[in-house]
């Protein structure tokens, strides 16, 4: 009966102590990923209005291609004069 009791002193002031404290440290640990969470999410959103502009660069690229094309007649045109 004696060891009973000296493995539940064992138990309440060892195990359980050293329990609460990983559970402390397991909870700060969740608590600092949520807040990175939070971090990336609003980093993401900036991102997403930031690629909203994207769309009008084709566009943009498909006038380039046009500009480009005229620009080489041109300047075969003016080559043939000179």
């Amino acid at each position: 009966m004696a060891l009973w009791w000296v493995g539940n002193a064992i138990f309440i002031l060892v195990v359980i102590p050293v329990v609460v404290v990983l559970l402390q440290r397991l909870m700060r640990s969740a608590i600092d990923v949520g807040k990175h969470i939070d971090t990336i999410h609003d980093q993401a959103g900036g991102i997403v209005i930031a690629l909203d502009d994207v769309k009008q660069l084709i566009p943009t690229r498909d006038a380039v291609k046009r500009v480009g094309t005229g620009l080489t007649r041109y300047v075969k045109a003016v080559d043939r004069i000179l």
